[in-house]
């Protein structure tokens, strides 16, 4: 299938002769013949207030022009005889943003024109030429004309009964880009840049509902952005058709397929910049702010889809646990059929617990919360007809449509009618009394409705609860169910309702312009190779540039079936899924049909993959402050998590052809690799800054004049740092739920100043639209070398009290002595976890071969103004580096009774050892080296959280020494040390082991030999 299949009807051939029409011709009064087409006529009359003017013309037709707000004028016309729509009956626009926007018009009349502007200096001004009536747009602020229609290019009606209703411009300028938001089927974007073309995203028709699932999951939005710094959004839920320049001209228009009832109106909004940032604020204020999940949704979501035989409550507590145990991180628990009552398969199964595979499930969401794991449960519509309650059949009495109009539908006895707000209210009840309701205590975070978007093959003209057609809904069926769920269901407050207490993650197949308000969706599924995962990287972008920055894409494709390559499954599931703003490893291949490289779970996979598995879960975990801020910038302002080049470049004429590669927030340029490795990849690095290859440290200068050859590796995504970057870290966990907030880590690339605003809050509640939230600002001066931390404004529930600071300083010529808030030349050791673990708790580390210099700070308390910790050189040499060396307990070789963990924080590295067996003598063993023989300091650093001493016996080479009581340190969170001293030879490959002589251990950190 080509990358954007739009199967060519003739209501698409109709439109575009349309928009491409050469000349057009004014015709009186409400023409029915089929090829027929009614322009705008001259002026005749108008009339205003202080947002609006409504001209009528001289043949009755009317065209009302309205300010929302400063930079957004709506466009609305009619033909004569017709009303106009009221202002809600599409509700992709928020409803209550028709009164509460508010805006003025001023308005001056002269003899060929009235002149119209909004009240900015920086907004609208709109020239409408009366004779014809014809628009101009313009940027007030600096006169450039935006858009424009002439005596050829304006408003139109045509088809049968006039049921196209269609704008034309004027041929736009040469050098105009267009980027069209949303996509088509199945998340596939063919390229950014849409100049030239003609794009028509909508649900699928009836032929289209024949081919699923290869048609699926549209992203219908009907708005882009032009490069003249302005957007278009068209107010409909018929289908449209944009045109983008060329052959067929510069355009959009609506089809009501003659369906009957209504029929389409023009009705569009033009959003002013000029930037793209500010155009999908603008846009995303007017349709809806995207709706911020929880933070777990941001960490690794796995599902048992490949399991269907064995997939249970036990087993999803098991795989997890061993899954944890290995050192991989994991939040979000995907079920995917096998928990429902009945077959627990596609079908025959319902929106319910089995008794049978899932006999506890209150037990089990206690365990979840113990374990920082949440839960997503499934909905398909072919099963709805078995759900407690279901009345098929139309209103009044039923949920569903005629049956006449279910005819082709596939499992038309499922077909929900989602007009209908008893409908609505229904399916809200199933999902409360069978696993909402707090009452419960079932796991459920989040709802996954599947297969909404394949009932296209109901006819055009079929009559919907609402009382309109099914060619005017078809577009706004997904939107309508989401309305239900979140506006309806989820967010209300009382009885019945979730509320402020939990943020919702519902995601659809499909989605509607105006849905990122309530929910969410993914892209359908997709196939299983490089060339649909470049389709998913631009599609991407493009859901980002329609208000969809939470991308949520099956990682690796949905595929056939069948098993993945090794480089394959490394590329794309792993590497570039981290790296996007959903991680869903998912597949079609199970593993009782294709063995148990079938699986997604890394644990299923080779060695090399689980160390790439695990090198991008701590760096996507270890990077959320830096993502969870980008989703929150999302939510607050539309701008995507994943940007395409064009928005931070978008006067470069190289953003518009590099979309292969994005922005990571304003930091970070990701280039997926799109081959198994080994060959060159051309990335554009932007000239005007230094970038730092993340992977090696190594430092490439920005240019326009060509790109960058990047020899390429399985399982490294090229990834670059821009100069001046604050990328802020947390301690490495296994969940978000163990973040460890009283260090924040701090990445800075040196070449440039920057700066980087931290968002935190609860982490799951919408306490944050209130205000409870709290913002630290980071600060660098490149010339100074000068980190300056602000204490946070604003707080919220759970907020550490203290801070430690690690700032790590990237591209340094050379060590230099450092001091934090004006002390003393901090003292240098061996690594930063020397640093805590010597108890002094401040001090500084160079890495001479990165050159990379850490600083390590104490705790400060946390204020609420001011600074809290400025890191800078203190004008001393660097200080020489203390003996002794940090071993990690990760590192070392551990007896199978432990398991890897990250449940308590202040540990260094990458998690502790946790002791899960229930007999003495279990061991860790570390491989040490010494530079000299003789008497050395062990210091084991530990946490008890018992009330008894847990010891453990260090021997060396198997020489036994000392014992250690690894005392009570009053809480799992509170570290201490216990030191000893041995006889080290010199050398490398010298074991030092620590056995435990109790049925019982701590949580072991480290070994530092001193």
């Amino acid at each position: 299938m080509e990358p954007e299949q739009i199967k060519r009807r003739t209501l698409l051939t109709t439109a575009v002769g349309v928009l491409a029409a050469g000349a057009v011709t004014s015709m009186p009064g409400r023409a029915a013949a089929a090829a027929a087409q009614e322009t705008l006529a001259d002026y005749s009359k108008h009339t205003s207030d202080a947002r609006s003017v409504t001209v009528t013309s001289t043949t009755g037709q009317q065209l009302r022009l309205t300010a929302y707000g400063d930079q957004i004028v709506r466009v609305h016309a009619t033909r004569a005889g017709e009303t106009f729509f009221a202002d809600t009956r599409y509700e992709m626009v928020v409803p209550g943003n028709h009164t509460s926007m508010g805006g003025t018009l001023s308005v001056t009349a002269t003899s060929d024109t009235l002149e119209l502007h909004t009240a900015a200096a920086d907004g609208l001004r709109v020239v409408l030429h009366k004779k014809p009536l014809r628009l101009e747009f313009y940027a007030r602020d600096t006169g450039a004309l935006l858009a424009k229609e002439d005596s050829a290019h304006g408003v139109s009606w045509s088809g049968t009964n006039s049921t196209i209703a269609a704008q034309a411009f004027a041929a736009p300028p040469s050098d105009e880009r267009f980027l069209k938001a949303g996509h088509g089927i199945l998340g596939r974007t063919p390229k950014i840049d849409r100049t030239g073309d003609t794009v028509s995203h909508n649900y699928a028709d009836a032929a289209q509902a024949a081919d699923n699932p290869n048609d699926q999951a549209p992203a219908i939005v009907p708005f882009y952005l032009s490069s003249k710094g302005y957007g278009v959004f068209f107010n409909t839920t018929f289908d449209t058709t944009f045109t983008f320049g060329g052959t067929n001209g510069y355009g959009f228009s609506a089809d009501g397929h003659n369906a009957g009832g209504a029929q389409p109106q023009l009705d569009y909004f033009l959003i002013n910049g000029p930037r793209f940032a500010q155009l999908l604020d603008r846009y995303t204020q007017l349709t809806g702010r995207p709706r911020l999940p929880q933070q777990s949704i941001f960490g690794l979501h796995m599902s048992d889809h490949s399991f269907p035989d064995v997939s249970d409550q036990n087993w999803w507590q098991s795989k997890i646990t061993q899954h944890r145990s290995a050192g991989f991180p994991f939040d979000h628990q995907v079920n995917d059929n096998r928990w429902r009552n009945g077959t627990g398969g596609w079908s025959g199964s319902w929106f319910e617990f089995s008794p049978d595979r899932w006999p506890d499930p209150a037990g089990y969401e206690k365990w979840a919360v113990a374990n920082g794991v949440t839960v997503t449960l499934d909905y398909n519509r072919n099963n709805t007809n078995l759900m407690e309650n279901w009345k098929g059949g139309p209103p009044p009495g039923g949920y569903s449509l005629a049956a006449s109009d279910l005819t082709n539908v596939a499992n038309n006895k499922s077909v929900p009618d989602w007009t209908n707000p008893a409908t609505r209210a229904w399916v809200w009840k199933v999902f409360w009394d069978k696993a909402l309701n707090p009452s419960l205590a079932y796991p459920c975070d989040g709802l996954w409705i599947d297969e909404t978007d394949d009932v296209g093959a109901i006819p055009y003209t079929a009559k919907m609860a609402d009382g309109r057609t099914w060619a005017e809904n078809r577009n706004a069926y997904i939107l309508n169910l989401h309305k239900g769920v979140g506006q309806e269901g989820w967010d209300p407050s009382g009885s019945g309702h979730i509320g402020a207490a939990k943020r919702p993650w519902t995601w659809s197949r499909g989605a509607t312009a105006g849905q990122q308000r309530y929910g969410h969706y993914w892209t359908g599924d997709i196939s299983s190779t490089y060339d649909e995962m470049k389709n998913q990287i631009r599609g991407m972008q493009t859901a980002g540039l329609g208000g969809f920055p939470f991308a949520n894409i099956d990682g690796g494709g949905y595929g056939n079936g069948n098993a993945d390559s090794d480089a394959f499954y490394r590329n794309w599931p792993v590497a570039w899924s981290s790296l996007a703003p959903i991680w869903r490893p998912h597949t079609s291949a199970t593993v009782p049909s294709k063995g148990k490289k079938a699986s997604r779970w890394p644990l299923d996979q080779s060695a090399q993959a689980q160390a790439d598995f695990a090198k991008y879960g701590q760096l996507r975990y270890s990077l959320m402050p830096y993502v969870y801020t980008l989703a929150h910038q999302a939510g607050a302002s539309g701008l995507p998590m994943a940007r395409a080049m064009v928005i931070d470049y978008q006067n470069r004429p190289q953003a518009y052809t590099h979309d292969l590669q994005y922005m990571w927030g304003p930091s970070l340029l990701v280039a997926p690799l799109l081959s198994d490795g080994g060959a060159v990849q051309q990335v554009w690095l932007p000239a005007g800054t230094t970038w730092y290859n993340f992977w090696a440290d190594i430092k490439h200068a920005g240019t326009d004049s060509g790109d960058f050859a990047y020899t390429t590796r399985t399982g490294e995504t090229p990834l670059f740092v821009k100069a001046g970057a604050i990328l802020p870290k947390y301690p490495y966990a296994q969940s978000t739920a163990y973040f460890n907030k009283r260090q924040l880590e701090l990445e800075v690339y040196a070449g440039a100043d920057g700066a980087f605003d931290l968002v935190e809050d609860d982490s799951v509640t919408e306490a944050y639209r209130s205000g409870r939230t709290s913002v630290t600002h980071l600060a660098y001066t490149d010339a100074a070398t000068r980190v300056v931390v602000s204490h946070p404004q604003g707080t919220y529930d759970g907020a550490p009290d203290r801070r430690r600071y690690v700032v790590r300083f990237h591209g340094l010529a050379a060590a230099v002595g450092m001091r934090v808030n004006g002390g003393a030349t901090l003292p240098a050791f061996t690594s930063e976890a020397a640093v805590i673990a010597n108890g002094s708790g401040a001090g500084c580390v160079w890495d001479a071969q990165a050159k990379v210099l850490s600083v390590v700070t104490a705790e400060i308390a946390v204020g609420s103004n001011g600074t809290a910790a400025t890191i800078e050189p203190s004008g001393a040499a660097f200080p020489a580096v203390s003996a002794g060396t940090v071993y990690q307990a990760e590192t070392a070789r551990l007896d199978d009774t432990f398991v890897i963990d990250t449940l308590h924080p202040g540990y260094t590295g990458t998690g502790y050892a946790d002791f899960n067996g229930t007999s003495a003598g279990a061991t860790l063993a570390w491989t040490v080296t010494t530079a000299t023989a003789g008497q050395k300091q062990l210091r084991i650093r530990y946490a008890n959280g018992s009330g008894d001493d847990r010891p453990v016996t260090i021997d060396v080479n198997g020489t036994k020494g000392a014992t250690l009581a690894l005392s009570p340190t009053g809480s799992w969170d509170t570290w201490a040390t216990a030191t000893c001293t041995a006889t080290l030879p010199q050398g490398a490959n010298i074991t030092v082991r620590a056995t435990l002589t109790k049925s019982t251990g701590a949580n072991i950190d480290s070994l530092s030999v001193l």
